[in-house]
């Protein structure tokens, strides 16, 4: 098994610490392992997120946390762009989908961002338990630490296409008679 010796925590919003308290305790219990806390919003600051992927990648970190709530692009963000962009197979992602107790459409908004993101190898649960919220950021931290962390596989790209507007409603009609 792979020793943990760097981690990086990516959170969307400061305001995310607070669901973070518990298990960035259980790491300052681990001084073995330097963990970085970083905040992005993928919607905010998406340039700084990608620039930070790459100095993550550079600097050899072995895991990432990465947690946001409501609609939780910062997630899959972060994978997509670490394995289609720096193809880079030596970081796994682990998702936190944090909750909002007066909202629960935030928090399985946050959970399905995460979830129905195809292709993803996002870990986003162990043998215990999902991780969504305070309890669930503890679990990842704990998962992080002690688990053997999963390998990582190069998807294969979507190609890009173009299409003028006529080519375009051509082929939705062509995908429409297929249903």
């Amino acid at each position: 098994m792979k020793k943990m010796k760097k981690l990086a925590i990516i959170i969307g919003s400061e305001s995310d610490l607070a669901q973070c308290l518990g298990g960035l305790i259980l790491l300052r219990d681990h001084p073995e392992i330097t963990t970085n806390i970083f905040i992005r919003s993928q919607h905010r600051n998406a340039l700084d997120l990608q620039q930070l992927l790459q100095e993550i990648v550079q600097q050899k970190y072995n895991a990432i946390i990465a947690g946001a709530g409501w609609a939780n692009h910062l997630t899959g963000c972060v994978d997509a762009f670490l394995r289609y962009t720096l193809k880079d197979t030596g970081i796994p992602v682990i998702g936190v989908a944090f909750s909002d107790k007066d909202d629960d459409r935030h928090t399985q908004a946050a959970i399905l961002s995460i979830t129905e993101v195809p292709g993803t190898q996002v870990v986003f649960k162990d043998e215990k338990s999902n991780f969504i919220g305070s309890h669930g950021f503890w679990d990842a931290c704990q998962f992080a630490i002690s688990q053997e962390l999963p390998k990582i596989k190069l998807p294969s790209p979507k190609e890009p296409r173009d299409f003028s507007l006529k080519q375009a409603i051509e082929v939705a009609k062509k995908l429409l008679n297929k249903e």
